[in-house]
């Protein structure tokens, strides 16, 4: 009986044992499992793994661990492709193509007006293309024969490994030498000494492009060294960019430097050899990347910032400012080259005001108590010239203006929708007679223009104040018709149709009124003879 419970006690502790060992192996396992590192060949060595599912794809050995996460083509643009085109919102205005750079503008170099726009007011880093007001400042603050002497501190104060032409402490360039390593080398060194010369310190030139960034309207720019070099307090936005662009692009100098292909350095009071500086903008010099049209730019890259690129171009008259920001080497070319396509292609130049037209208006009672207007007539012969860009298929009747008068100064804005498109300026001449207006109507170069485009204008512009054209109040009736026929000239487009209209309604009125007159008369003799 002893033995029986014996085999019985041994049996249940075999079995217990058994168990327990197997359970730890098992808890083991996973447990490793857990913790061990994804074996990209795990599913190779199970013949079973893939039969719970049999539509399942194979399994890719090069796949990443986490299997839930798809690979991305290397090639394939960042998400900031998708991002918002402000542009787009713009009522008739084309819809603008879609880049890979964080924020980008496309802007007429001559007006301002913006024509692309996609997170323009945001803030970037803009690398070297800082450099653009560094150049800027040196042109209106220094003559080009300036000998530049550079210092130590200019020299060794830039980033190991970042862009240089090699100057040496006590070197000695010119301030036209210094521009070309800036603009077409992006040479931070130079950068830099120029900064020292022209501002008394690097801090000192600092807060001049400060300074000038505001008084220029950039509102989201701030700056912090001249060379564009990485700081996390030194930034600006699209917009801002392009305006400092737009400054620097008036200026003559600028022009001439940065649509140079290449430029050499002569020998200085230190380096016995010239240096050749190539442009770095590929759009300017021959390859792949030329644009036709170019007229140079700006380069700008670091780590941060990611590549930053200022192109101008031309074509049909046209002048276009390109900014991309935050974009990448693969497509800040490609980028530069759909927006300026984009501009070209779909938008025209109109003339809306010629410098020394001259307008006719009747002044509004609240204007002649302010300005002390004692004419009836008040004149008006515009300062400038205005343009506008618009969508090839945008008449310009879609255009609303805002005018305002101030120290007889007349100012008037064009509008679509909301945005601005452009401004002209015109100079009040309330002396003048009324023949003497009519005589400088003839002499003025709205009408005397051959050019469709001039002629186009000059009816927009007229058609526009058509509501403020004074009535006749002539001392003679030559001028009365004088007067008339000028009306009439200045009246809207449809004053054709109008016409015709009008003069159908009389003939229509006269024929019916001599049926009258006929059926009149003859019922008057019927009844004649039926008295008789």
């Amino acid at each position: 009986m002893k033995k029986t419970k014996l085999w019985i006690n041994a049996l249940v502790l075999a079995s217990c044992l058994l168990l327990g060992s197997g359970q730890a192996s098992v808890y083991g396992a996973a447990q490793n499992a857990a913790q061990a590192p994804a074996d990209p060949n795990a599913a190779a060595t199970d013949p079973n793994a893939a039969a719970a599912d049999p539509n399942a794809a194979p399994a890719d050995p090069n796949a990443p661990a986490d299997a839930a996460e798809a690979p991305k083509d290397p090639n394939a643009p960042p998400d900031s492709y998708n991002w918002e085109v402000q542009s787009d919102a713009l009522p008739g205005w084309p819809t603008g193509p879609q880049v890979a750079a964080e924020t980008a503008i496309l802007m007429d170099a001559e007006t301002g007006e913006i024509l692309y726009a996609k997170g323009i007011d945001e803030k970037r880093y803009p690398a070297s293309t800082t450099k653009i007001m560094t150049a800027l400042i040196a042109i209106e603050n220094s003559a080009l024969t300036d000998q530049v002497t550079f210092s130590a501190e200019a020299v060794n104060g830039i980033e190991p490994g970042s862009t240089h032409i090699g100057i040496k402490p006590g070197e000695i360039l010119t301030m036209e030498q210094s521009l070309y390593a800036i603009l077409l080398a992006s040479a931070n060194e130079v950068s830099s000494g120029v900064a020292e010369f022209v501002g008394g310190s690097i801090p000192d030139f600092v807060n001049m492009m400060n300074a000038r960034a505001e008084k220029l309207g950039c509102k989201n720019t701030h700056f912090v060294n001249a060379n564009g070099l990485h700081d996390p307090e030194h930034y600006t936005t699209a917009r801002d960019l392009a305006n400092i662009a737009r400054e620097a692009f008036k200026n003559e100098t600028f022009r001439k430097i940065i649509g140079t292909e290449y430029y050499i350095e002569p020998k200085t009071n230190i380096t016995d050899e010239e240096r050749w500086l190539n442009n770095h903008h590929k759009m300017l010099v021959s390859g792949d990347m030329h644009y036709d049209g170019c007229l140079g730019g700006k380069t700008g890259y670091t780590s941060d910032a990611g590549n930053s690129l200022v192109t101008y171009a031309q074509r049909n008259g046209m002048y276009l400012i390109s900014v991309v920001l935050a974009d990448n080497a693969v497509y800040q070319y490609p980028d530069t080259a759909a927006l300026l396509d984009y501009g070209f292609s779909n938008f025209h130049k109109v003339v809306l005001a010629q410098k020394g037209e001259i307008e006719c208006l009747k002044p509004l009672p609240i204007e002649h108590y302010l300005y002390n207007l004692t004419k009836a007539k008040m004149m008006t012969r515009f300062t400038d010239t205005a343009t506008a860009d618009l969508p090839t298929d945008l008449p310009v009747e879609k255009l609303t203006r805002k005018t305002s008068l101030e120290k007889k100064i007349q100012t008037t804005e064009y509008y679509l929708g909301e945005q601005l498109l452009s401004t002209s300026h015109a100079e009040v001449c309330p002396t003048l007679t009324l023949p003497e207006f009519l005589d400088a109507v003839k002499d003025s170069p709205a009408n005397t223009a051959n050019t469709a485009g001039a002629a186009a204008q000059n009816n927009t512009a007229d058609s526009v104040s058509a509501e403020r054209t004074p009535k006749t109040s002539s001392s003679s009736l030559g001028e009365f018709f004088q007067e008339l026929k000028y009306n009439f000239r200045n009246m809207p487009t449809w004053k054709y149709p109008a016409l015709i209209f009008l003069l159908s309604a009389v003939i229509f009125y006269i024929v019916l009124l001599i049926i009258k007159i006929k059926r009149h008369r003859k019922k008057k003799a019927r009844n004649k003879k039926k008295k008789k």
